[in-house]
């Protein structure tokens, strides 16, 4: 045997060993995970094999592994969501399709660097996989609008960019089962949320956004700078309402700012002006995690999470809403559509825990 051959033996018996522990460890159908691989390698292999540049799984032995993994992974939610399975050939079809799609739309989040159930299940990968590409175009499209509008709202896409950062954040703590760490972090998710949202619907007020960001950096360094002081004074801002005024003052320039009862400057007043009470909600629940009232309370962490999978479906899904509008970018990546994509997955997670219960461990979190 040449050495080229022993080589690719030796590959193949790993990949052998890398696989063959996937399958066992979920309750599936043995035999239908070996179909569906058998019809992807003689269907799709070399479309994926292209995706990623390589000549063959040896070259990529990690690569099987997630294939595997997403295999099974669909698997399990089919049996979430579908009372009774036929395998059908419509629903093999359908079921090879998802797989392969899936591990095209991988590559953007290096989700092939990923070992885990929870990071690979459908349901997350397809969030992580628009938050990544909103987060890699926001530059280039940065750029777009500012031809196209004549306008620079860099400073949209810069809080766009640190969301998705967030949400990505959100999710690998969920997978390395942090998950108070987790909700700190998407509170911040959800407040970068509604600032991004805040400054699409009032583009006018970026220039006043930028010149309080610049207020509250140089409040930042120098408490006592002589320029606050007089803002400060002039404005009649009290010593509690300082930071937030620095952050929050330019929106007194928004709509309906002057008809409030109170001149108050916060997070909430915001959300209040742009119907986004909701999100605030949401915000505002999260807060307990992050001062840690819930630290000796015996929190249901399943339906917690599960409400940030359909919160984090909502957002994105309104954030790709208003992307299209500004930037004229469809989301389809490499032949998938990637925001019907997301919505089919997210219709079929509430599908399941509507009928399920939302305690229902639909990413196997006890168990991964």
């Amino acid at each position: 045997m040449k050495k080229k051959d022993k080589e690719e033996k030796i590959i193949r018996e790993h990949i052998h060993l890398l696989v063959e522990p996937i399958i066992d460890s979920f309750n599936v159908d043995k035999e239908f995970v070996l179909k569906i691989s058998d019809i992807i390698e003689k269907d799709h292999l070399q479309m994926i094999l292209d995706n990623y540049k390589i000549k063959s799984l040896n070259d990529n032995p990690l690569l099987a592994y997630n294939i595997t993994l997403s295999i099974c992974l669909n698997m399990v939610f089919d049996s979430d969501r579908l009372d009774r399975i036929e395998y059908s050939d419509e629903y093999i079809n359908n079921f090879v399709g998802r797989v392969v799609a899936q591990t095209i739309y991988s590559d953007l989040d290096y989700n092939l660097l990923h070992t885990s159930p929870i990071l690979n299940h459908p349901i997350v990968k397809s969030i992580l996989a628009l938050s990544s590409l909103i987060k890699y175009r926001s530059a280039f499209d940065s750029l777009v609008v500012r031809k196209t509008l004549n306008k620079d709202l860099n400073p949209i896409f810069i809080l766009l960019k640190e969301a998705m950062e967030s949400l990505e954040g959100t999710y690998l703590l969920i997978a390395n089962k942090s998950f108070s760490q987790a909700m700190t972090v998407f509170r911040l998710y959800l407040e970068q949320i509604i600032n991004v949202i805040a400054l699409i619907k009032n583009p006018k007020l970026i220039d006043k956004y930028i010149e309080f960001q610049h207020l509250a950096t140089k409040y930042a360094l120098d408490t006592q700078d002589k320029d606050i002081e007089k803002l400060i004074e002039e404005n009649k801002i009290p010593p509690r309402d300082i930071k937030s005024y620095l952050n929050y003052g330019w929106i007194e320039n928004m709509k309906g700012f002057d008809e409030l009862p109170k001149r108050r400057y916060s997070i909430k007043i915001m959300a209040k002006l742009c119907d986004m009470e909701a999100i605030y909600e949401l915000y505002s629940d999260s807060t307990n995690y992050v001062h840690m009232n819930f630290l000796l309370a015996n929190i249901d962490w399943i339906s917690v999470i599960n409400k940030m999978l359909e919160t984090s479906f909502a957002t994105i899904i309104g954030i790709i809403t208003n992307y299209k509008m500004f930037t004229g970018f469809d989301f389809v990546y490499k032949g998938v559509d990637l925001v019907n994509e997301t919505k089919t997955i997210l219709n079929e997670f509430i599908h399941v825990t509507s009928y399920k219960g939302d305690s229902y461990d639909v990413l196997r979190l006890k168990n991964a």
